[in-house]
């Protein structure tokens, strides 16, 4: 029971103290507003950047579109699918904000670009050629951290430490008996 403790106890003590900084993947939400000039649709996109690297350059494992103005028509957001991206550079400072954004993808029916060449952001239906966009380039996007919930290495291993003592004070209740 001591070795199993001793054994518990060091990897716990390893565990606080790591020898390496892990990079912590972050996700974001994002929004522009547009106006009429320069896109012929008024209002806000927003939507979601998944899988982007704390302290580095990355590219996002997947970015979404949540809402957009009634102007652009079915279908109906999210937009989840976009088949051919051109563009997926993101930077993010070590303190968790996005410093640099580069993201341009193309379907069938919409086309989303941020900070396209450092001056435009805009979202388009394509069929119908309705437009939201505006001129402001990075300025003009809102990045929020979202907060990623993840398991804490410690808790789970005080929760297996504490399942291991009481396993034992249950074979010792079955040896006495």
């Amino acid at each position: 029971m001591r070795q199993i403790l001793t054994l518990l106890g060091a990897g716990m003590i390893g565990l606080m103290h790591p020898a390496a900084a892990h990079a912590t993947l972050l996700d974001f939400t994002f929004s522009f507003t547009g106006t009429v000039p320069p896109g012929n649709v008024a209002g806000t996109v927003t939507g979601e950047i998944f899988g982007l690297t704390e302290g580095a350059t990355s590219s996002a494992s997947n970015v979404i579109v949540d809402s957009y103005p009634a102007g652009l028509e079915p279908p109906s957001p999210p937009q989840t699918i976009f088949s051919v991206i051109l563009s997926n550079t993101f930077s993010v400072s070590a303190t968790g904000e996005v410093t640099a954004a580069a993201f341009s993808s193309v379907t069938d029916t919409f086309v989303l670009l941020l900070n396209l060449g450092g001056v435009s952001n805009f979202f388009q239906n394509v069929p119908i050629d309705g437009v939201v966009r505006n001129e402001n380039g990075f300025a003009g996007i809102t990045f929020t951290p979202v907060q990623v919930p993840e398991p804490s290495s410690v808790t789970i291993l005080g929760t297996g430490l504490g399942l291991a003592t009481l396993w034992q004070l249950r074979q010792r209740r079955r040896r006495a008996a």
